[in-house]
This record gives structure tokens, C-alpha cells and sequence, in this order.
């Protein structure tokens, strides 16, 4: 979910507005953001710009390659773990899902008493996604859940540094999408960093379907959870009770105009980034899984985009009228405005999607197999 924030002309310093959000477009907000959604992102884009500013060497000699707490025996034990992790795909094993109470129990983020799952409210459904090699992150997302009062399953990332062959992924019936090559705005193959992050994504929508859960949360751990966020997520549920959404956006970075707003806080959005952290309903992971998504992988904000049947004039992703044949439209999504979930300063630079590290690899220049013995080195 690390991508920029916006693009340079939505950012525009302001201050929170004292009514309803702001409809009228203007020079500097052209895609018509709310003032409080502008006034977030050039807090996280000023912020982070400051963040490698004051760490420019470490930035440079990329010294975001392993998470400096890590001992090399550490690093070690975490390597050959993610080797059994990505092999135990799409399953989510006891050993994959550790608990972390943090808040009440049973947990509850809408006010009404009955009825609250029907109105999307994840309950005890609350995942984070993080890799092993990467607890910094997850000592802040766990900090931020404390914050707030909030439960959540804490699930080991598939990571794509495991991923040493073709082999490894196609055994697995996991493909790219059909003569992907990346887009205008993202100019990359695809790498097993975001193969990485999809499958995890993906592992917990089949947990979903397997186990009948209506609702979930999905948090990727590089998340800041904005101020009052269990009672905001409950009121933003209830502004959405009329529509028929089965994906809502809890933090996003819109790269097209939103196509409507709804309410006060609830917009249908167009084609936009980041899955920092997302509501989805059982029929979209049921949707997804029975159109078998993982044989068409692209990265996954871009996939989400597509799926919801967005971009297909070319505008921002000049091939997304090519992906949507292999795509299914099958999201119906909305966002939450102003976001309740932004990625925290500094996070970008620990992302397998948004950097390009010294491990980072393309797929398709993944030798095809390599002996079991290549494989675990």
C-alpha cells in the first residue's frame, strides 16, 4: 500500500473545514477532495518528504533492506520460515494468526445492538497483515490498536522474498495477469513483492469463505488509525446502510475524481490506491476466489480499482480496458471521506511494493525451477 500519496496537484495545505465537506472544484483540488481528506495527505506527503530528509543516508546505502533490530540468527530462522509459510498457501495455520487482545471482548464497532454485522461491521474480524521480518512495523500497528481499544489477528505475510523460482508460485496455480508489464503510472514488472502482498490479502479472504465470516477488517501494518476511530467506523457504517457495498476503503489515495458522495463521510470512489486498510463482505472473497483472481495477479490496489470496473478510459492506467477481460468486476466499493487509515511517516520505506530493494525481484526473471537445495539458500 506505500505508493505516494496522491499526485502534486491535489495537495494543497488547509485547514478543517466547520461544515459539510466542500463539493466545488478548484484549482489545486481538481479531483474535489474534502478538505479534512487534503489536509491528511499533505500531512503524510510533507512528512514523509521530512522523514528522508533527516534519515538521507540510510535512505541512500538502502538500509531499510532488514529491520535493524534483527539479529543475522533472527534473520535466518524468519528466511527459512517463510519458506514453509508461502508453501502453506492459501490455508491460514494456527501457527500463521496470533491473537492480540487489545480491546473489548466481543468487540463491537457499531452502536445498534441488532443488526450490526448486517451493516458491515467486522466484529471480531479484524486482520493485520505483517511480515515477520518487519516488526518494527507491527510494534506500531500494535501500539495503534492499543490507542484505540481495538482486537485484532495478527497474520504472518506470504513473503515474496521466498519466492525463489517460477516454480515456487505456479505450482500454486498463482499467475500473473496475462502480458502484464505495469502501467504509465506504475512502469515495473511485476515483483515478488507484490505477488507477496496479494497472496496474503487473498489468504485471509479464503479464511473468510471457509469459515462463513460475514465481515472483516484487513489492515496492512504500516496504518495510523485516525483520532476516535471505533466510533467513527461505526457512524460511517450506518451513513452507508442504503448501499449495497461489499468493499469499503478505510484509507486510500485517489488518483480520479470520486463519482459521488453519499453522505457526509461515505463516497462511491473512482480509481484509487493503496490497501492500507479495507472492509470486504463474504460475497466479494467468495466472488474472488470463485473467479480464481489468483491465475490474473496484478498488483493489488490496481487490481481492486479494475475489479470495481474503474479505469476503463485509460486515463490513469492505459491498459485497464485489457486487464478488465481478465479482471472480474466484481467489487462494489466505497470509501470512507476523510479516511479513518493513513500509512505512518516513514512507513513507505519499509514497503516490498513501494521500494525497490536489493532482494527485490521481477517475476518473470525468476529462474523457472532450481534445485531444492538453491532453493532453501
Amino acid at each position: 500500500s506505500g505508493r505516494p500519496a496522491l499526485l502534486p496537484a491535489c495537495r494543497a495545505a488547509a485547514s478543517p473545514p466547520s461544515g459539510p465537506p466542500a463539493t466545488a472544484s478548484k484549482p489545486d483540488n481538481p479531483r474535489n477532495l474534502d478538505e479534512r481528506t487534503v489536509v491528511l495527505h499533505q500531512k503524510y506527503h510533507d512528512g514523509t518528504l521530512a522523514y528522508v530528509a533527516q534519515n538521507l543516508q540510510w535512505v541512500e546505502q538502502k538500509g531499510y533492506e532488514w529491520d535493524g533490530i534483527l539479529s543475522a540468527e533472527e534473520q535466518d530462522g524468519i528466511r527459512r520460515s517463510a519458506r514453509a509459510r508461502l508453501f502453506r498457501w492459501p490455508q491460514l495455520h494456527a501457527e500463521d494468526v496470533h491473537d492480540a487482545l487489545l480491546g473489548p471482548q466481543p468487540q463491537r464497532f457499531c452502536s445498534v445492538r441488532d443488526g450490526a454485522s448486517s451493516l458491515g461491521d467486522p466484529l471480531d474480524n479484524v486482520f493485520v497483515i505483517s511480515l515477520p521480518r518487519r516488526p518494527t512495523k507491527l510494534r506500531h500497528a500494535l501500539h495503534q490498536l492499543l490507542a484505540q481499544g481495538v482486537s485484532a489477528k495478527i497474520v504472518d505475510a506470504v513473503d515474496g522474498d521466498a519466492i525463489e523460482c517460477q516454480e515456487d508460485i505456479y505450482s500454486q496455480g498463482v499467475l500473473p495477469l496475462p502480458a502484464y508489464q505495469g502501467h504509465k503510472n506504475h512502469d515495473m514488472s511485476l515483483t515478488t513483492g507484490e505477488v507477496g502482498c496479494f497472496m496474503s490479502h487473498y489468504a485471509i479472504w479464503h479464511h473468510m469463505v471457509e469459515n462463513n465470516i460475514e465481515s472483516a477488517l484487513i489492515f496492512e501494518d504500516d496504518f495510523d488509525l485516525q483520532e476516535d476511530f471505533r466510533h467513527r467506523l461505526g457512524q460511517y457504517l450506518e451513513e452507508a446502510r442504503e448501499e449495497s457495498w461489499n468493499l469499503l476503503y478505510l484509507g486510500r489515495s485517489p488518483v480520479e475524481t470520486d463519482i459521488r458522495r453519499i453522505s457526509e463521510h461515505i463516497v462511491e470512489p473512482g480509481y484509487t490506491l493503496w490497501t492500507v486498510g479495507y472492509l470486504i463482505r463474504v460475497d466479494a472473497a467468495r466472488a474472488l476466489l470463485e473467479a480464481q483472481v489468483e491465475r490474473a495477479m496484478a498488483p493489488l490496489d490496481d487490481f481492486f480499482s479494475v475489479a470495481m470496473g474503474h479505469g476503463r478510459d485509460g486515463s490513469y492506467n492505459e491498459h485497464a480496458p485489457w486487464w478488465g477481460r481478465y479482471i472480474p468486476t466484481v467489487l462494489r466499493g466505497l470509501a470512507t471521506s476523510p479516511p479513518l487509515v493513513m500509512p505512518y511517516v516513514g512507513s513507505m520505506l519499509l514497503s516490498d511494493t513501494a521500494m525497490l530493494r536489493k532482494r527485490t525481484r521481477f517475476v518473470k526473471d525468476l529462474p523457472l525451477t532450481v534445485v531444492a537445495a538453491e532453493c532453501e539458500e
